[in-house]
């Protein structure tokens, strides 16, 4: 199904920290795998894990398993609840593109696309000297907006939106999530239309809010796949079915 002009990744940002990267990585992962794409995935840098019984990295390598082995799918790994530059230097660590680079390049050789989960948003600081808009620019992949659906995500979408042009990033798309559950008429706010129309961006569907996961996820997979536009994803990213 791969066609020569795809891209080799995609990576799935959002407006800001908590709002469904994760859960849409995986769940974009999943949903391609069943078109017959062979979709890896990637979290080059998590941080926060002294207070989870599951990390980001381990979740989308449950649900979607390869032979690829963690120090590839997530190079840096830091303890400490915080920005990932200050939880590097806790650890006296400082977050190398290259070594990233490295490992972004050993998945790309084993998948048709690679899905790489950033960390907080576009602006959040690496190093004292570099951004993850700075990341997505070294490993040449577009994007993928992760956007709440809900009121007050106007600003923060466009505002990212307008941070990834202004750097010469592409962008595909948005996809839309409920990361808290709604609680009043959620078409009232007319968010996910004034973000469309204000970016000309396309959308490529609004994942319901999900409670209890990740440890939900065996039972709710079909309902957080059913909304994805997946056949507009697919040629987004330059694949095609072939007879």
């Amino acid at each position: 199904m791969r066609v020569t002009d795809t891209f080799r990744g995609l990576f799935v940002t959002g407006t800001d920290t908590g709002v469904g990267k994760t859960i849409a990585t995986g769940v974009l992962a999943v949903s391609l795998r069943e078109q017959g794409v062979n979709a890896g995935v990637m979290k080059p840098v998590e941080t926060g894990l002294t207070t989870r019984r599951l990390s980001d990295s381990e979740w989308l390598m449950s649900v979607a398993p390869s032979n690829d082995s963690r120090a590839v799918v997530a190079p840096y790994r830091l303890r400490a609840s915080a920005a990932p530059m200050i939880a590097a230097t806790a650890e006296d660590l400082a977050i190398d593109l290259q070594r990233i680079r490295s490992a972004f390049e050993v998945l790309a050789s084993r998948h048709d696309c690679v899905l790489v989960e950033g960390v907080g948003g576009a602006l959040v600081p690496l190093t004292p000297d570099i951004l993850v808009a700075d990341l997505i620019r070294y490993l040449m992949v577009p994007v993928l907006i992760v956007a709440r659906s809900g009121l007050g995500s106007i600003n923060h979408t466009l505002l990212t939106v307008e941070c990834l042009k202004s750097r010469g990033i592409p962008i595909l798309g948005v996809l839309f999530n409920n990361p808290i559950a709604p609680t009043e008429n959620p078409d009232c706010h007319q968010t996910t239309g004034t973000i469309l129309r204000w970016t000309g961006l396309r959308s490529f569907g609004e994942l319901p809010y999900v409670d209890g996961m990740p440890a939900t996820w065996g039972r709710e997979r079909s309902r957080l796949m059913a909304p994805i536009d997946i056949q507009g994803l697919l040629e987004a990213l330059g694949f095609r079915k072939v007879a």
